[in-house]
């Protein structure tokens, strides 16, 4: 699925991050893009098996641009060393839990959840958690999801307690968090073998219910007068 000419590629531009370089090894670029949209619309097609409203999407659509926008940022390089790709319900643009894919030399991973939330979905999530929680410990404390993602939520948190949350609440390790992504790493060896897609869609299937309860906690708490 992937080659060892698409790490190649990544790997020469995360040296020669320029427009000069990048113009002259368009053509690396294709093939890597090329290579990766397949990977993404195999992945799509294992998701909706469990997902069927992911059947539709584009793969190409699913996927990032590698240009950066720099208007804002202070590391003005132009390109990102990546490639990676948002599936979610209602396509890449969204604030909005989904599964995320990602292939770079010595960091490539599978991804999901929700990050870094704007406030609007942060707050539906926390309303979730404060009528709900145990719902959601019940799918992260499962064996195969803890397995593949670890045992705590890996997303940045509070300081303290969120407001109007009392400091000794039981799921305040829960509400504290600021981000509700989880993912899992794969060495190279992974990412250029027979079984990626089989991978990252077992993963995926790991995450499912996970991304379900966040997307039900935003279906609920984003309702017109909520």
């Amino acid at each position: 699925m992937i080659t060892q000419a698409t790490l190649v590629f990544l790997a020469g531009l995360k040296k020669n991050n320029r427009r000069a370089w990048f113009t002259a090894h368009r053509p690396d670029y294709e093939k890597a893009r090329a290579e990766f949209i397949h990977l993404v619309d195999m992945v799509l097609a294992g998701i909706a098996h469990f997902d069927p409203r992911v059947l539709e999407l584009d793969p190409a659509a699913c996927v990032f641009r590698i240009h950066r926008d720099t208007r804002f940022a202070h590391d003005k390089t132009p390109f990102k060393t990546h490639l990676g790709a948002f599936i979610s319900d209602r396509g890449r643009k969204v604030a909005r839990a989904g599964y995320y894919i990602h292939v770079e030399p010595g960091d490539s991973l599978v991804a999901g959840g929700l990050y870094m939330p704007p406030t609007p979905e942060m707050k539906a999530v926390r309303n979730a958690l404060l009528d709900d929680a145990p719902a959601l410990r019940r799918i992260i404390g499962r064996k195969d999801f803890i397995a593949a993602f670890g045992r705590k939520l890996p997303g940045a948190r509070l300081k303290t307690a969120p407001r109007d949350v009392p400091r000794d609440h039981p799921d305040l390790d829960l509400l504290r968090l600021k981000s509700y992504e989880i993912y899992r790493n794969f060495p190279d060896r992974t990412v250029l073998g027979p079984n990626l897609a089989k991978i990252l869609i077992r993963h995926c299937a790991t995450m499912h219910a996970y991304v379900a309860w966040l997307n039900d906690a935003l279906d609920r708490g984003l309702k017109p007068g909520s």
